[in-house]
């Protein structure tokens, strides 16, 4: 019987392939909160590209011209319109590459309905926006670093 070293040693992230730079589509109406959001991107070790579209139709310009965003935070209350029409509206796409675009709804209700609505128009993660900016900070470094560098994410053509 052949045995097999196991490694004892974590390989480090850029050994692994991991890609460079993140670029995340937030889409946003709220300009106070969307600063928040890029001073928290600004605070993080990893490297990480934060994009802003204030409604859906904004963000979808930026979807269809730049193939480096490879992941989307969604306000799920955006100034006038549901967040969850927008993610519908991506994920019935024609364009399969953006159907395919990870979805995470961010929301400050967690209310068990608007979990399951997201969930069911196929949200990658619901996640619930911490109040203060260490948690907000916190929360983008555990979501860039599993979306950035461990989990695996097709090309966009």
């Amino acid at each position: 019987m052949q045995r097999h070293a196991v490694p004892t040693e974590t390989p480090m992230l850029s050994e692994l392939g991991a890609s460079p730079t993140l670029h995340v589509l937030l889409i946003e109406s709220d300009a106070a909160e969307a600063d928040r959001m890029q001073a928290a991107c600004r605070a993080l070790p990893l490297p990480v590209t934060l994009h802003l579209a204030p409604d859906g139709e904004a963000a979808l310009t930026l979807l269809r011209n730049d193939v480096r965003i490879s992941l989307v935070l969604l306000d799920q209350q955006l100034l006038g319109e549901d967040g969850l029409r927008w993610l519908r509206e991506f994920k019935a796409h024609a364009d399969l590459a953006l159907r395919r675009l990870p979805v995470i709804m961010l929301s400050s209700s967690d209310t068990e309905e608007q979990i399951r609505r997201a969930y069911y128009a196929y949200a990658s993660a619901y996640l619930i926006r911490p109040p203060d900016a260490e948690g907000l900070r916190r929360m983008l470094e555990s979501l860039v670093t599993y979306w950035g560098q461990v989990a695996r994410l097709p090309a966009r053509p």
